[in-house]
Order: C-alpha cells, then structure tokens, then sequence
C-alpha cells in the first residue's frame, strides 16, 4: 500500500513539473514600432502585438517596399507556416500550407518570397514562393541542409549549414559554392545595407562571440564587434549601424562612432519583456522585433 502511494505521488509530481516547466516556456510574439530617428536619438512609439497567437511566432522581416512584415507562424499546433501581416490594414494572410515546417521567410524581389523547409527527414533548404503562380521551387542548387541565410542584390546567398556549424558563400550564377567559416552561431546571416557584403557570428577558439563582415568580391572576412551580451540576434540599420536587443532594452553599434554598444530605448512601458530577433524596414520608420512573452 505504501509502495503504491508513494508511486501515485511520484506519478502527481512529475505531471506538476511537467505542467509547470510546459507554463513557464516562452511565447514569442511579434511587436510593431513606429521609429523616429533625429540626430544621434531615436524614438519608438506606437507600439503593438500584431501576433497575438498562443503558439509559436518569430523572424520577422520587412517586404523590400515596407508595406508589409514576412513571419514564421504555428496556428495549428502541428507545423509552422510563413505568414505576411500588411501594415496598412492590419491584416494577416498566410502564405505557405504545407504540412511541412517552414522558416525565415524574405523578401527577394518583390514577385518572390524565399523560405527555409524542414521537410519530414529533418533535411533543410532554402525554397522560393512565386507570388503570382502560387509555385513553390528550390532556389539553390547545394546538397548541404541549410538553416539560415541571406542574399544581396546580386544574388549571392550566405548561408548557415546545419549540423557543420559553417558558413558557405554561394554564387547562383556561376554555381559556386565556397566554404567561408567554421564555428559560425545558429543566427541568421544579414546582409549590410548599400553593400553586396555580409555579416555573421563567430565563436572564436577562446569562447568569444563576434560579429564579423564577409566581402564576396575578395573573400575577406573581418571582425566588427562582439555582440551585445552575447546575443546572437540583431540587424542592420539602414545608415550602416547595427540594432540588438538585450532583455527590454535596445542597444546600436556604429562602428564610425561608437566603442562599445549605446542603450537607445527601454520598450518595457510597451510590454516587452525579453527582446529577440529584430528587424527594421529599409525606410528606418518601422521597426519589428520579438518579444518572448
């Protein structure tokens, strides 16, 4: 009898912590600000939840005309799609259907939208999404699992490998695919405003993290700052400056100015917690970031 108390009580325990450690998780939403920027100080405002949803939402990015946000949506407690929210309008759409999961989505071009695929066997791809033939096809011709990625304007792609921890630079045109770096962070690899270069993590041989920028017209990779509390999220601003989050406070390095990172606002009157990925329009008025509520 008391053997079998004590396995019923044990039984009671482990459900608790279940539904306690299950509570306790994060749910990130999606927040929307108005940005002002006069001088050197900036101003966020307006600030709202244009998510609202119970499960998972995450990886914002602005369309290349600012009119809309690109996102990673779980509506239907089985697989993440990408959805689109319209800032006019206030109104969200859902791109992707499939029973697949689906990340990152980006602009490309303004008639494509490109997106990572997890398909059933754990393979990774970056895919593109036409958005007048509704047709989805691979927009790369590599065998390696890609996680994350970036293109510039003339089409070159850094991407992140999954499972390898490298970077590779791909060249569509020439169909070149080049090895770049190891020990590179699971973070999105950005492109740099009025440039063809890009930026990524690396983890160094001592433990340090930096943020580092790659040049694909001469393959050099330089270091330009370590991030902000080892943070692995952040984004470019269109002057040339980078924008990261840390707890509810926003923080910008320009590398021409600053020597370390600048505290610019604390959104925590707007209801943000703890600030995750981050993305600006290119027009600087309009800014996207998660929060992990």
């Amino acid at each position: 009898m008391i053997k079998n108390l004590k396995l019923f009580f044990l039984f009671l325990f482990v459900l608790w912590v279940n539904f306690s450690v299950y509570s306790q998780q994060p749910n990130p939403e999606i927040f929307l600000f108005s940005v002002e920027k006069n001088a050197d100080k900036f101003t966020f405002s307006a600030g709202k939840n244009i998510t609202n949803n119970a499960g998972y939402d995450n990886q914002p990015s602005f369309s290349l005309d600012n009119r809309s946000i690109l996102f990673t949506s779980n509506r239907n407690g089985k697989d993440t799609n990408i959805y689109e929210y319209l800032l006019a309008d206030g109104k969200t759409e859902q791109i992707t259907t499939s029973e697949d999961n689906e990340y990152t989505a980006k602009d490309f071009d303004g008639k494509t939208i490109n997106f990572i695929r997890e398909g059933k066997t754990q393979e990774m791809t970056i895919y593109k999404f036409d958005r007048q033939t509704k047709q989805e096809s691979p927009a790369l011709k590599i065998k390696e699992p890609v996680a994350y990625y970036a293109f510039n304007s003339k089409g070159d792609a850094l991407v992140w490998v999954r499972y390898a921890f490298f970077i590779h630079w791909v060249n569509t045109e020439k169909n070149i695919n080049r090895f770049v770096s190891d020990y590179a962070q699971p973070s999105t690899p950005q492109f740099i405003p009025n440039t063809d270069n890009f930026s990524f993590i690396k983890r160094l041989p001592n433990d340090e993290l930096w943020i580092n920028e790659f040049n694909p017209s001469n393959q050099a990779v330089r270091p330009i700052v370590q991030p902000k509390d080892s943070k692995i999220t952040y984004c470019w601003l269109p002057d040339g400056s980078l924008l990261t989050g840390s707890g509810t406070k926003l923080f910008k390095f320009d590398e021409k100015t600053d020597k370390r990172w600048v505290e610019i606002a604390d959104l925590a009157s707007f209801g943000i917690k703890d600030i995750g990925r981050v993305a600006v329009s290119s027009d600087g008025k309009n800014l996207a970031l998660v929060s992990n509520q």
